[in-house]
């Protein structure tokens, strides 16, 4: 009872003190003055007549010399907080030029023919600001339009091409400790968990919708498979939108969004990339990697191909001190990506593409019962293969009042992973559990977005999708050729449709409103059969059906641009399922498969952003509280067969905090920090879990650093040097806190020396510079883990070279 009481009082200390430092931070936010000529413009692709018009409209200022011979054709694209004459000067295209009257007028007008270009001088455009921080013309889209990211009203976090080869993100778990409230498991490739702002529904993978939502371009790429960890080879960026995002995305997206988003194929130049890299892993072994790049313009600038190829090793590190193997954990990955660009007029435009990737990984990358950190005393090695397939398409139209998007993609996802069983299910001989999934998945999604500038924006869409998933598990002897016996087999068909809409409205020049909602219905269909230990059990029918509305309210204040408070009202939902039932194992008692409920979240957000010291810093804030019902997680059966149960409600309040320091060209400093509660406030009598000890595999305290100097050697040669630092705070796997289950407390660096020209980039990294050997999760094989701790180690310390040359 006093330790009952006493978790109560330690939780509420933290809550309040979270609370605290929030409304600290709120209350404390200094009110800025308005930038003097910078505004923030939304330009689209389109007839430049048309451009200079919207142009004219959202800077406010005069335009003036259309028609001109020789100006004409389709303007560039221009989104970003900057000036008016440097808005104009990237929005006009080839054989169009302009003069400045004022900076607040302009006269446009042909371009000279190239050979007379030298003779005659450009007139002077408006002066860009002394200083350009990075931030200012990175745009994003995760809230289904395009922004400049300086000034959003929501909390997202975005990595750019410069980030992915600076952190050395070849996989979004190298991104992941640079990223704001992002934790991700440490099971293996094509195997991992992804939680967003401390969200998580437990450790293992089940039958469970993703809380995360992960999307490659406009198409979701999960469901309830794990992250099937794409190499990110020519992607312009990522982007994590944290918090429910159950309006615009519907289920899946109770944590946040991560986005990755590619490099289009460009009708107007022919180029390419490759790139090689070669690295060697302390007490493992080596590997290399190699990708390529080619983007082949086609119908005279009308179209174009780009094709991405790529390969890598995983070397392993973890020893099977039982079978006599070192380096076991070794594992490969190859994938293909192929997109076509059509430009059917000035405003339509079509997209398709084909997506193919392959991990193959001979063992488990866990650590257990072998006296070394490094080691694994098992029977059975544990092979993962995880193939991951997309077929897309996509249909936009540039409209005077609104843009059309139409989206259809097909996705086939198909993760296997073998257990070491021995021991399970009354065998003493050597035994292999295989669980092989099959998920396919349906999309197609239409959405309409206000074109015209004033002060209502909207955008509405129409949703639907079916995923049809496969998940069938046998035991077999690993030293026999012989077929296994099947332990169960269960199919999953999943209908869902939506409606979804949101209106932002200007009530005053600087106060804004947006208000959304997202009508939802899903079907769920499940069977049950194949019961091989379990002879008698009966096939197994079951329906679920589910609808609700997805609401969210906004607003929010700006003082400038870069200046905006904001408070906010979103929610989150998941869609309900079944289980096999328990007696599939041919032991347990019980012959009912039993449901779990749909679960939903709510959150409430305030927070903002703010500029510095003429812009060299930008602080960004925010204050969260979420409110999750019927939490669904996944857990296993103490025979080591999967379940999901609704373990009672959650709720978690945090504060983060990002800084983005850049005093000039050469030095940039980017910070965050998270500090949260996040906790089990009820408990059903589903499944044994504690309150106030925090949801499992998410840490209550992250931080990170991210540093580089860069400076000019020579003409057309430049250097840099970089580190990272990131700290996790020590977390449980399960929801019953055992010590056994206890993980994180460490932190983990990068140091890494670039030099580059106009076409050559050469790096060369050292990962875990320390060598640090924490326990990042507790966890590896459902069957063994009664026998002794399992502990799966950061990959040890790394050194590792690469080249890229563009042509």
């Amino acid at each position: 009872m006093l330790r009952m009481h006493y978790r109560a009082a330690r939780g509420a200390r933290r809550t309040g003190a979270i609370v605290a430092l929030s409304m600290t931070a709120v209350l404390a936010w200094p009110v800025a003055v308005r930038a003097a000529e910078a505004q923030i413009f939304h330009l689209p692709s389109e007839p430049v007549n048309r451009a200079v018009v919207r142009f004219a409209i959202q800077g406010d200022v005069s335009v003036g010399g259309l028609p001109s011979a020789g100006c004409e054709g389709v303007s560039r694209a221009t989104y970003g907080l900057m000036s008016p004459g440097r808005a104009l000067a990237k929005l006009l295209p080839p054989g169009c030029d302009f003069q400045s009257i004022d900076g607040r007028s302009f006269r446009i007008f042909g371009a000279p023919p190239p050979e007379r270009a030298s003779r005659v001088p450009r007139p002077e455009a408006s002066p860009p600001p002394a200083l350009s921080n990075p931030l200012d013309e990175l745009v994003v889209t995760a809230e289904r339009r395009t922004e400049p990211l300086v000034g959003r009203a929501y909390a997202i976090t975005a990595a750019t091409r410069e980030d992915l080869g600076r952190f050395g993100g070849k996989s979004f778990a190298d991104l992941a400790p640079q990223m704001v409230g992002v934790t991700v498991t440490n099971l293996g490739s094509g195997r991992n968990k992804i939680f967003v702002r401390g969200l998580s529904d437990g450790s293992f993978t089940g039958h469970t919708q993703s809380t995360v939502g992960l999307y490659l371009d406009d198409v979701p790429i999960t469901y309830s498979a794990p992250d099937p960890d794409l190499r990110l080879v020519d992607v312009d960026r990522v982007e994590v939108l944290r918090g429910p995002q159950g309006t615009l995305y519907g289920s899946g997206s109770i944590g946040g969004i991560v986005r990755f988003i590619t490099i289009k194929p460009d009708p107007q130049a022919f180029a390419g990339t490759v790139s090689v890299e070669a690295l060697a892993i302390q007490h493992g072994a080596q590997g290399t990697g190699l990708d390529g790049v080619v983007n082949v313009p086609l119908l005279d600038g009308h179209a174009a191909v780009r094709l991405v190829a790529y390969r890598d090793e995983r070397p392993g590190y973890i020893d099977n001190v039982r079978l006599g193997l070192k380096d076991v954990n070794y594992g490969q990955r190859s994938g293909v990506r192929v997109t076509g660009l059509l430009d059917l007029s000035s405003t339509w435009r079509v997209q398709a593409g084909y997506a193919h990737q392959s991990i193959n990984t001979r063992d488990a990358q866990y650590a257990q019962g072998a006296g070394s950190a490094l080691a694994r005393d098992a029977r059975v090695r544990e092979r993962q293969d995880n193939d991951f397939s997309q077929v897309s398409v996509s249909l936009t139209h540039a409209g005077e009042a609104a843009d059309l998007k139409v989206s259809l993609a097909f996705i086939d996802h198909s993760p296997q992973t073998r257990y070491d069983a021995t021991g399970a299910f009354g065998r003493s001989d050597p035994l292999a559990f295989d669980e092989l999934r099959k998920v396919d998945l349906f999309v197609a999604d239409a959405v309409l977005t206000s074109a015209r500038e004033g002060r209502l924006q909207w955008l509405g869409g129409v949703f639907a999708s079916q995923t049809n998933e496969t998940d069938s598990a046998t035991i077999s002897d690993p030293r026999s050729e012989a077929p296994g016996q099947l332990v169960y087999r269960r199919r999953d068909q999943l209908t869902e449709a939506a409606i979804y809409g949101e209106a932002a409205y200007d009530l005053t020049p600087r106060l804004t409103v947006t208000a959304g909602g997202r009508l939802f219905a899903s079907h769920l269909s499940f069977a049950g059969d194949q019961f091989g230990l379990a002879p008698g059990l009966p096939r197994m029918r079951r329906r679920l059906n589910d609808d609700g509305v997805a609401p969210k309210l906004r607003a929010s204040y700006a003082w400038s641009p870069g200046v905006v408070l904001y408070a906010q009202i979103q929610e989150g939902f998941r869609a309900g399922g079944f289980n096999i039932p328990a007696a599939a194992d041919g032991a347990s008692a019980g012959t009912q498969a039993t449901a779990f409920e749909p679960d939903r979240l709510r959150s409430y957000e305030a927070g903002g952003t703010l500029p510095l010291f003429k812009r060299t810093l930008t602080l960004r804030a925010a204050v969260y509280h979420a409110d999750w019902n019927r939490v669904q997680t996944d857990q296993y059966l103490a025979s080591g067969l999967p379940m999901t149960v609704n373990i009672g409600d959650g709720a978690n309040t945090g504060l983060e905090v990002e800084a983005l320091w850049r005093p000039d060209d050469h030095w940039q400093v980017r910070a965050n920090g998270v500090v949260e509660d996040p906790t089990i406030t009820r408990v059903s009598n589903a499944f044994p879990a504690s309150v106030d000890i925090g949801l499992p595999g998410v840490s209550s305290l992250l931080g990170s650093v991210d540093a580089r100097y860069r400076w000019t050697l020579w003409a057309g040669w430049r250097a840099e040097v970089s580190g990272q630092v990131a700290f996790v705070g020590h977390s449980f796997l399960t929801f019953d806190g055992a010590r056994a289950s206890r993980m994180g407390d460490y932190g983990v660096g990068r140091l890494a020396f670039a030099l580059e020209s106009e076409r050559l980039r050469l790096q060369a990294y050292l990962d875990n510079v320390t060598d640090e050997r924490a326990n990042t999760f507790s966890f590896g094989n459902p069957f063994s883990r009664s026998r002794a701790l399992q502990s799966t180690p950061l990959r040890p310390r790394t050194i590792g070279i690469s080249l890229s040359r563009d042509f």
